[in-house]
């Protein structure tokens, strides 16, 4: 594995000095992709977990919700983060 690393770092940083965007892009993108992703998950569990059917209520109406289905599009146009959306969740169960 070092040996791989080795012979990648130059080529990176070579990469990344004539192509700032693009590493600048890619940053981007794995840092939504890091915040995101955790966070649907854990507001999903705790939605799931919660005994008061009132969380449940939000979280579908959330889904259904024109901004949110904007958001989800530009999110994973943009980042390519798949965020849930309410057919994945009629498909879970």
């Amino acid at each position: 594995m070092e040996a791989v690393l080795a012979w990648l770092q130059p080529l990176l940083i070579q990469y990344a000095q004539q192509y700032p965007w693009l590493f600048a892009t890619l940053l981007v993108m794995a840092s939504l992709r890091v915040f995101f992703k955790p966070l649907m998950e854990i507001f999903k569990g705790v939605v799931d977990l919660t005994p008061s059917k009132k969380d449940d209520e939000f979280y579908n109406k959330m889904l259904e919700s024109k901004v949110y289905k904007v958001i989800v599009f530009l999110v994973d146009w943009f980042a390519s983060i798949k965020l849930p959306k309410k057919d994945d969740e009629n498909a879970k169960g």
